[in-house]
């Protein structure tokens, strides 16, 4: 009986054998439901949150889009000695003009600093000439015009990145001191739609026109958004300072914007001098956005009226009567 049960064994063994049998199948499927991996439960959390966050993405790439496509627009003024600037040749005229009716015009520097201070080399032969010229002789309007357009048409609408910048002179030019002044926050947000920086360029020489141009920046890459008229600086005089005036008409959205400013030598077309968020505080993170983006915040007052409902005193006197007579009817049939 021993030898026959292990007998009839055998043939379910080898049957189990070719054909997996239930047991074998039933373990195989609890060891593939307990493989290391993400759980069910953690799976639909996790696909409801993208499902919920797809909508913010799109919005925000929308955003992005449309603040890439939108033209940039910037009007800007100048101003110098705290009237607005019109160019080299006209405010050569009224020095001119005010010397000769007697009154004082900005003062250069003196005499006697001018002497003191060197001439811009392979431009004037001597101290005398170098004098004489800054008087500021009223150049040619048409030559300044063109240099302007050319100017323009070089910097206007350019990107530069902060690695771009190189300087082609050591120690002869530098800004001493630059401020930035922020205007026109009409919805009250924080951010600003115009700006003005106002700087102080000097130089080794005793007087040299320059030029500036103006970014802001993101990230460390600039969009110019101004090049400034031809303007002298004398040496180290601190009444010469610059002030450009910008405002952001489109293309830009609400942000802390970096300004980069840099001054060129007019004469060699060479960047001499520029300022940036890393040695002036001023110029880092600065609130500003479009007047696109601008809106007016008013306060709008809503008065809610609540009715609950009214009864004229006819209605009340009657009332009053049927729970009279329905009291003095109940009293009736109770005697």
């Amino acid at each position: 009986m021993k030898l026959l049960s292990v007998v009839t064994a055998l043939p379910k063994a080898a049957s189990c054998r070719r054909n997996p049998c239930s047991n074998s199948s039933h373990s195989s499927a609890i060891n593939r439901r307990s493989k290391p991996g993400v759980s069910t439960p953690l799976f639909k959390v996790l696909s409801a949150l993208t499902f919920l966050a797809l909508p913010v993405a799109y919005a925000n790439a929308e955003n992005t889009a449309a603040s890439t496509s939108a033209k940039k627009t910037v009007t800007s003024k100048e101003y110098r000695y705290n009237q607005p600037y019109i160019g080299t040749e006209q405010a050569a005229a009224n020095e001119n003009s005010e010397h000769a009716n007697g009154k004082e015009a900005p003062q250069a520097p003196s005499l006697a600093n001018a002497e003191a201070l060197p001439t811009q080399s392979g431009k004037y032969e001597s101290d005398a000439e170098a004098n004489s010229v800054s008087t500021m002789s009223i150049p040619n309007t048409s030559l300044i015009g063109s240099k302007q357009a050319a100017r323009v048409e070089q910097h206007a609408n350019t990107t530069k990145s902060s690695s771009d910048i190189v300087i082609s002179s050591v120690n002869e030019f530098w800004i001493y001191d630059s401020w930035v002044s922020l205007q026109h926050d009409l919805d009250y947000d924080g951010y600003f739609s115009t700006f003005s920086v106002e700087f102080d360029a000097d130089t080794i020489f005793v007087d040299v026109p320059v030029y500036a141009v103006l970014y802001l920046g993101q990230n460390g890459v600039y969009d110019a958004i101004h090049v400034s008229s031809e303007f002298f600086i004398y040496g180290e005089d601190s009444s010469d300072s610059f002030v450009i005036e910008s405002t952001l008409v489109s293309g830009f959205p609400s942000y802390d914007y970096d300004i980069l400013l840099e001054l060129y030598d007019a004469q060699t077309e060479q960047l001499v001098a520029f300022s940036d968020g890393y040695d002036n505080a001023e110029f880092a993170f600065v609130p500003l956005e479009s007047e696109t983006n601008e809106y007016i915040v008013e306060d709008t007052v809503v008065i809610v009226e609540e009715h609950g409902g009214s009864m004229s005193w006819l209605a009340l006197c009657f009332i009053v009567s049927a729970a009279g007579l329905r009291i003095f009817a109940a009293g009736a049939l109770r005697k």
